[in-house]
């Protein structure tokens, strides 16, 4: 995937960082007139600079990482590999999701006695299927999407664009030329999709950048207004400054808390027709964004998020290939 997407992408990628810019000048700028008139150092003020600076700082790596980092994107080369991760990552949820929908089906059953009459056998796929399947990786035929969809516990569809083999839940991005695991969308202020192995940073993102933004609010009010209420006052400038921040703030810090709202409400939309076992998904659904179970981890963006459970499939898919091949070796010197 290249970086560059386009003029317009690259505007809204750094319009980011004049809006970061911002918020260094208008709190660092900010100065108790009591102290400085008396001659002393409000060190209250350096402190809340410094809290400022921890979530400024969270919120310009979480940028960075939404932005630079491969979001899930499956192209024909590693199509097949992506397909067997993604069944590792979400193996757990598609077993709940598969025992809820059999015992769905089986009601449907009891209470249509029709539904019988059109049941049909499946037939799992032979090693001379498989060997089709890894044999040819370029182009998809029916009978290759009916295997590989008998092969896994999730649904299977065709992009139209790339031509491969894709979950359900995978979309075409025609920015980043790519089907994207997982995608939510392809958001122009990160200049990259949102998909399943950065949507922890990017949530993180508009979590500190929601954070960051108030406290930088409250910072100003209080040192520039409350504290100096006459000389804010009397001053047209500083009250005009003062105005324009505060709408600055309100839609910034609006629409940041407002994504945080849409990734919630899309994991409960995503859950909620599957009753009792819906908090459980939900759960389950947490840990694979943010990389495993709850701990202080989630709270940082450089540890891994979706693609953390990626690397260990990975890792132990290699592990089992170099053994069966040394295995096979050892055979080998045997006879």
């Amino acid at each position: 995937m290249k970086f560059y997407k386009g003029c317009e992408s690259l505007s809204f990628f750094i319009s980011t960082y004049v809006v970061f810019l911002l918020h260094i000048i208008f709190v660092y700028s900010v100065d108790d007139k009591e102290s400085v008139e008396l001659e002393e150092i409000n060190t209250t003020l350096i402190m809340h600079k410094r809290i400022f600076s921890f979530f400024f700082i969270i919120t310009f790596i979480s940028h960075l990482i939404t932005s630079f980092s491969d979001p899930g994107s499956i192209i024909a080369e590693n199509y097949l590999e992506m397909l067997e991760s993604y069944n590792f990552i979400y193996k757990e949820i598609n077993k709940i999701k598969n025992d809820y929908n059999k015992i769905q089906e089986m009601k449907n059953r009891d209470s249509d006695e029709s539904y019988y009459s059109d049941s049909s056998v499946v037939s799992l796929p032979s090693d001379e299927d498989n060997e089709m399947i890894n044999s040819n990786k370029n182009t998809i035929t029916k009978k290759k999407q009916k295997i590989i969809g008998e092969k896994y516990d999730f649904d299977i569809t065709k992009c139209d664009y790339c031509n491969i083999l894709r979950p359900k839940d995978t979309h075409h991005c025609s920015d980043c030329h790519a089907c994207i695991l997982d995608r939510e969308n392809h958001c122009p202020w990160m200049n990259n999709c949102i998909g399943l192995f950065n949507r922890k940073a990017f949530l993180l993102f508009c979590i500190y950048a929601s954070i960051s933004v108030i406290y930088s609010f409250l910072i100003y009010f209080y040192y520039k207004v409350l504290k100096n209420f006459s000389y804010f006052r009397d001053s047209i400038s500083e009250t005009f400054i003062g105005l324009f921040w505060l709408f600055f703030c309100f839609v910034y810090g609006g629409f940041c808390i407002m994504l945080v709202s849409d990734e919630k409400n899309g994991v409960i939309k995503e859950f909620k027709h599957y009753g009792k076992e819906k908090n459980l998904l939900m759960k389950l659904k947490m840990r694979i964004i943010f990389g495993g179970k709850f701990s202080m981890k989630w709270f940082f963006p450089c540890f891994s998020g979706g693609n953390k459970k990626v690397f260990i499939f990975l890792k132990k898919k290699n592990e089992d290939d170099f053994k069966s091949q040394k295995f096979k070796k050892a055979i080998i010197k045997k006879s």
